[in-house]
């Protein structure tokens, strides 16, 4: 027995109303949370400026890490050429030779930054260049600073704003310090505080504040704040973390999940 004409008639019909229904969903069960207090646009402009903070910083401490190997091997290798033409004599030895002048003649061409009246023994040139010496420690101080007020005096506030928890226009100092308090504090940020005020307000050496730190356990009251290449590889990486995170902030919040088979 063949069944009656009009089932192949309701059979077309289905398609053009699942399809409906389909795009009646969609609409109804978007994967995505939009708020609408959010400048989720400004959170990506946002999150490019930290990314090329952090390129450039990165690049800066690379690159001025190699121009204190290159100065150190530059003296090493001057050394060890002038030794050996005093060769088994009583100024044979590395102790002399550090206590020479150092001069930048053979490294700058011409009269660069005042280095011609630049002043230093060998020694002291190499001491500084060395892994852990005073360039070393500077330079890692640098960075560390920069990176601090880059983003407490810019990134913080424009964040809060973009995340829609402060008027752009805001004026008193206990509203806008309130909300950052409360929508833009990180404990990372927080340990580079610590250590940013032991540098700029205390010479250098830790204070007392240095034990609050959760993450960056380095320090303890009154040591030098020496940031060794260890340490700011460690710090490099933890700002990128932090980056990663930010960078995940400028998509609205996924809510709905297709389970896999």
């Amino acid at each position: 027995m063949s069944l009656p004409c009009m089932c192949l008639r309701h059979c077309k019909l289905v398609p053009r109303v699942n399809a409906a229904f389909a795009r009646r969903l969609t609409l109804l069960m978007n994967p995505y949370r939009i708020n609408p207090d959010v400048d989720y646009r400004r959170l990506h402009q946002l999150s490019d400026d930290f990314t090329n903070l952090w390129k450039r910083l990165q690049s800066f401490y690379l690159d001025a890490a190699v121009g204190f190997a290159f100065v150190r091997s530059h003296i090493e290798a001057d050394q060890e050429r002038s030794r050996s033409y005093v060769r088994g004599t009583e100024i044979d030895s590395g102790e002399f030779q550090d206590r020479l002048s150092f001069s930048y003649t053979e490294i700058f061409c011409d009269d660069f930054c005042t280095s011609a009246i630049h002043e230093a023994t060998q020694g002291e040139v190499k001491a500084r260049n060395a892994p852990g010496g005073a360039n070393f420690t500077t330079l890692a101080q640098l960075c560390l600073v920069s990176f601090y007020d880059y983003w407490n005096d810019y990134l913080r506030r424009e964040y809060v704003i973009a995340k829609g928890k402060l008027d752009e226009n805001e004026t008193k100092k206990e509203v806008v310090e309130a909300a950052l308090r409360e929508y833009a504090s990180h404990d990372l940020w927080g340990d580079i505080r610590h250590l940013r005020t032991s540098i700029v307000h205390n010479q250098g050496i830790a204070t007392s504040d240095v034990i609050r730190c959760k993450h960056i356990k380095w320090f303890q009251p009154g040591d030098p704040i020496a940031l060794t290449p260890q340490h700011m590889r460690a710090l490099f990486l933890a700002l990128l973390r932090y980056r990663t995170e930010w960078f995940n902030e400028q998509f609205p919040e996924h809510y709905m999940q297709i389970p896999s088979r």
